[in-house]
């Protein structure tokens, strides 16, 4: 289990919504898929499914709309699930 779990900067509240996201890396347009669980203005947790972000520190892109501000985040922690399927901690930016 994550260092980052226990440490919240906000409360989170149930938010469940499939999402479209892109790798925040340059020369990437590929769409990726995965499925919000919680969510404060400054981060969220979700399940994503394999993609070449998936990956601590990684950034990426959400497509989707949010009820917060931004759509950009880091990931700050993520455990594997199952082969191909990662649950994650992402932090706005």
């Amino acid at each position: 289990m994550s260092e980052y779990k226990g440490r919240r900067n906000e409360d989170r509240f149930p938010y469940l919504k499939t999402i479209s996201y892109t790798c925040d890396q340059e020369g990437s347009d590929d769409i990726f898929k995965g499925v919000t669980i919680n969510i404060s203005k400054s981060g969220m947790c979700l399940y994503l499914f394999e993609s070449p972000c998936v990956d601590n520190g990684s950034h990426i892109f959400i497509k989707s709309e949010l009820p917060v501000n931004s759509s950009r985040g880091a990931i700050r922690w993520i455990d594997k699930v199952e082969d191909g399927f990662y649950m994650a901690g992402l932090q706005f930016i």
